[in-house]
Order: C-alpha cells, then structure tokens, then sequence
C-alpha cells in the first residue's frame, strides 16, 4: 500500500491535460479520440482521456519509427545579414 506521502499517478486526465502531456493542440487530440488512437470516457461535462491510452499512443509512435529517436540539436539563430546592416 503506497505511503499518505506517495502521489498516486491518476489514471484519467481532461481532454486538455492530456494535450500538453502530448504537445498537440486541443483539435488534434479530439481528432486521435475520434480516430480510436486514444480512449476516454465522459464524466458530466467534461472527458477524461486514459493514462494507458497515452502511453500505448507514445508506444506506438516510438515504433512506428524503429523504436529509435534522434536528439535534436539546436542551431544558432540565422539573421538576414542585410536587414541588420548598419546606415
């Protein structure tokens, strides 16, 4: 049994929770719900998108690409040299 200090991981969030854990926007996330990509249930007004749906969605993703990711660098800023020109 967990410790009163432990936080247990919630098993559903909001539509829009589940968006920023993702970095979709909000129209993207209804559409994998619509599409079957994710499950939820509505609870009143609102709907709760599952954990586990999330987590077999990164799944899926991360082997659709081979199961390997690629770092991605970042690279200087590149200014238009001629916009910056002095008088």
């Amino acid at each position: 049994m967990p410790s009163p200090h432990t936080p247990t991981p919630p098993l559903a969030v909001p539509a829009k929770e589940a968006a920023r854990l993702l970095s979709l926007s909000l129209s993207r996330l209804y559409e994998l719900l619509r599409n079957g990509e994710l499950q939820s249930y509505a609870d009143g007004y609102s709907r709760r998108v599952t954990m586990a749906s999330i987590h077999q969605y990164v799944e899926r993703r991360l082997a659709d690409s081979g199961g390997s990711w690629r770092q991605i660098t970042a690279q200087p800023l590149r200014r238009n040299a001629a916009a910056h020109t002095p008088p």
